[in-house]
C-alpha cells in the first residue's frame, strides 16, 4: 500500500494506543503510515503509542536452559536498557559514525546494544558468537572500530586472537557494561534523528567463500521490506513467535524489530539445533516458528511429534532456499484454518535471501497441497523492483535460461564497508548479483540452481549441486542433511564429478556403499549425473556451516577434494563408484574440456 492511501485511510481512524491490543489491522496501519518510521526510529514510534509499557513482549533462553530460565523484557524494559547502554557508550567517548563490535552470546543484549548504538547515532556491528576468535578478530580489526563489547569468556579469547589488540580501540565485558548501571548524561539531541542513508548495521555474510564480508544497512534501506510485513506478518490475539535465528544476525534483529512493533510474544532462543527446538515447542506452543533451513531439516528428519507443533500455522525460513523433503514433511503438522474451521497442515514460508539485501528477494509459500518444487524459489518480493538473469558477459537471457540472478531492490546494501571494488563488481546495469545461479519460467518463478562458486565442472558438463541434493534427500529420508561437492576427476585433475556428504539420522544403519547405490539408482531415474562417492558423517558439525547457518562448500571441497584419487579413506565411511577407480591424468576429450570451462 502507498503511503498517501494510508494516510486517506486513517483519516476516519481515531489514533489508537498499542499495548496488548496493538495487533490490530488500524494500529499497525498507524504505523506503517508513519513517514520518518524506520530502523532507527522504530523503538520511539511504538514507545510514542504504547498503552501497556509493562506487558511482557520478548523472551530470552539461555543455551542449555528451560522454561524456568526464562528471563522477560518488557517495552519499559528494553526501553530502560537502551538508554541505560546510550548513556555507558556516551561516556566512553562513541559518537555519530564510530563503529562498535558487539560480540556476545546474550541475543537480548545484541538487541538492545542495537538500539542504544543507534540512538546515539553510531553503527553497531554485532558478530555471530559462534565465530572463531581468530576470524572475529580479523574482521573487526578491518571496521577500524571505536571499541569492542564481548562477553568475558569471548572478550579473553578475542584479546588472546590478535597480536594488536590496540586495534580494537576499546575492549570491555558484556558483563561490565551491565552492571553500571544508569551512569552519565545523555548526548544532546538523544535520540538521534537517522537520515534515509544514514548506516544503522553492519552485518556480516557467512563466509561461505572466505572471511566474512561486511556489508553496510541502512536506516530506510534496511528497513524497507520490513514496513509491509507489519501488515502481514501473523498478529493476532493467540499468535506466539518461535525465534531461532542466531540473535546477533541481521534477521534476527529483524524479527525482534517485528515483535517490538507488532506486539506478538516472541521467545528468543540461543540454541538452534533441532532436538533442543522441539523441546521448547512443547511448553511455549508457538504458532510461528522462524529458523534457518538446517534447524528445519533436523526437526524434519527427527520425525517431531504432531501434538508438538499442534499450534503451529507458520514455519518461516530464510537465507538458502529449503529442501523438499523437509518442507513436505512440516507442513503436515500444525494447522490452518479454513471457513472458519481448523484444518490439519500448516504452511512453510520459504525465503530465498542475503545479507546485503538485507531481506528475502524471493518468496516461495508452500502448504499440505501445493507442489512448487524443483528448486523453486518462488516470485520476487513485492518489494523487489525487478528481477532477471544474465550471462557471464552481461546479457540478459529469456525464461528457461541458466545464467545469474540478479535483483533491483531498495532494499540493497549500502555498500560494503572500506571495499568500493567489492561493492562495484557485485552490481550490474542498477541491478545487485546475489550469487546465485537459476533461471525463471514463462510464470515469472525464479528457480535456485546453485551459488556460482559451487557448480561443479564435469567432463559432461556443469552439474548443479542443489538440484542433486533435492534427489539426494528425496531418495534418502533418514539423511538429516546432504551437501554435494566437487571432488578431482582421476580422469583428468582439470575437472571435477560430485561426490555427497551426507549426514544420517542416529537410529540409520545404512552403509556408504548401500546409499551410493540407492542414490545413484535414483539418480538415474531422475535422468542427472550420478555420484561418485557417497562419504557418510554422523555429527552435528561433521557438515560445516557458516555462522549465519549457510553449508561452507568451500571447506567440504577442500576437505575431499582428493577422495577419488586415493583409496585411502583416513577411517572414513566412503563408498565410491567403479568408475571414479580411473587411473590418474587419463585425458578427457578436448571438445568436452572446452565446453565445461565454458560453461
Amino acid at each position: 500500500m502507498k503511503i498517501r492511501s494510508l494516510q486517506r485511510h486513517l483519516a476516519s481512524v481515531r489514533r489508537m494506543k498499542l499495548g496488548r491490543s496493538h495487533r490490530g489491522l488500524r494500529a499497525r496501519l498507524e504505523l506503517v503510515s508513519e513517514r520518518s518510521l524506520g530502523v532507527g526510529t522504530f523503538l520511539w514510534h511504538t514507545l510514542d503509542r504504547a498503552a501497556d509499557l509493562d506487558a511482557p513482549l520478548l523472551h530470552h533462553l539461555p543455551r542449555g536452559g528451560g522454561e524456568k530460565d526464562i528471563r522477560s523484557y518488557s517495552l519499559a524494559d528494553l526501553r530502560d536498557a537502551t538508554e541505560r547502554y546510550a548513556r555507558w557508550f556516551h561516556a566512553a567517548g562513541v559518537a555519530r559514525g564510530d563503529r562498535v563490535g558487539i560480540y556476545s552470546g546474550d541475543g537480548i543484549a545484541n538487541f538492545v546494544h542495537f538500539m542504544a548504538l543507534n540512538s546515539i547515532g553510531a553503527i553497531p556491528a554485532p558478530v555471530n558468537p559462534s565465530m572463531a576468535p581468530q576470524t572475529a578478530a580479523r574482521y573487526l580489526k578491518r571496521l577500524e572500530p571505536r571499541g569492542v563489547v564481548a562477553d568475558v569468556d569471548r572478550l579473553e579469547t578475542l584479546l588472546a586472537a590478535t597480536d594488536s589488540p590496540e586495534g580494537f580501540g576499546f575492549t570491555v565485558s558484556q558483563e561490565e557494561v551491565d552492571s553500571a548501571g544508569r551512569v552519565g548524561p545523555l548526548p544532546v539531541g538523544y535520540p538521534y534523528m537517522h537520515g534515509d542513508h544514514d548506516p544503522v548495521l553492519i552485518a556480516h555474510s557467512s563466509g561461505t567463500t572466505g572471511m566474512p564480508k561486511a556489508p553496510i544497512l541502512g536506516h530506510r534501506q534496511f528497513f524497507a521490506g520490513k514496513r509491509p510485513r507489519i501488515l502481514t506478518m501473523p498478529s493476532g490475539v493467540d499468535d506466539k513467535n518461535l525465534l531461532v535465528f542466531p540473535p546477533s544476525h541481521g534477521s534476527g534483529l529483524s524479527y525482534m524489530m517485528m515483535a517490538t512493533l507488532t506486539g506478538v510474544p516472541t521467545l528468543v532462543m540461543e540454541e538452534q539445533r533441532g532436538p533442543a527446538v522441539a523441546e521448547v515447542m512443547r511448553w511455549w506452543k508457538p504458532t510461528v516458528v522462524i529458523a534457518f533451513p538446517i534447524t528445519f531439516g533436523e526437526l524434519a528428519a527427527l520425525g517431531v511429534e504432531p501434538s508438538v507443533a499442534s499450534r503451529v500455522t507458520t514455519w518461516l525460513s530464510t537465507a538458502d532456499a529449503s529442501h523438499e523433503a523437509h518442507v513436505r514433511e512440516l507442513v503436515r503438522l500444525g494447522r490452518h484454518r479454513v471457513g472458519g474451521k481448523w484444518r490439519q497442515g500448516s504452511r512453510y514460508i520459504d525465503g530465498l535471501a542475503s545479507t546485503e539485501v538485507g531481506m528475502a528477494v524471493f518468496q516461495n509459500i508452500h502448504g499440505p497441497d501445493t507442489d512448487a518444487y524443483k528448486r523453486c524459489v518462488g516470485y520476487p518480493e513485492p518489494i523487489v523492483e525487478e528481477a532477471t538473469v544474465y550471462d557471464e558477459h552481461g546479457k540478459r537471457l529469456g525464461p528457461n535460461e541458466i545464467g545469474f540472478i540478479a535483483v533491483k531492490t531498495p532494499t540493497e546494501t549500502l555498500g560494503y564497508w572500506n571495499d568500493p571494488d567489492l561493492t562495484h563488481r557485485s552490481k550490474h546495469d542498477g541491478f545487485w548479483l546475489t550469487g546465485d545461479i537459476g533461471y525463471y519460467d514463462e510464470q515469472g518463478r525464479f528457480y535456485q540452481y546453485d551459488r556460482a562458486t559451487d557448480v561443479i565442472h564435469t567432463a559432461r558438463g556443469p552439474v548443479y549441486s542443489l538440484p542433486t541434493e533435492e534427489i539426494v534427500l528425496k531418495a534418502c529420508r533418514q539423511a538429516v542433511d546432504c551437501v554435494v561437492a566437487a571432488a578431482i576427476s582421476p580422469a583428468d585433475e582439470e575437472l571435477s564429478e560430485p561426490i555427497a556428504v551426507v549426514r544420517l539420522a542416529e537410529r540409520c544403519d545404512l552403509t556408504s556403499r548401500e546409499l551410493l547405490a540407492q542414490l545413484n539408482g535414483a539418480l538415474r531415474t531422475a535422468g542427472a549425473h550420478e555420484l561418485s562417492a557417497v562419504v557418510l558423517v554422523k555429527g552435528e558439525n561433521d557438515i560445516p556451516l557458516g555462522v549465519t547457518g549457510k553449508v561452507l562448500k568451500r571447506e567440504v571441497r577442500t576437505t575431499y577434494e582428493k577422495v577419488l584419487l586415493s583409496d585411502d579413506d583416513h577411517g572414513l565411511d566412503i563408498a565410491r563408484t567403479r568408475s571414479a577407480r580411473t587411473a590418474p591424468n587419463a585425458p578427457a576429450p578436448a571438445a568436452r574440456r572446452r565446453q565445461t570451462k565454458a560453461a
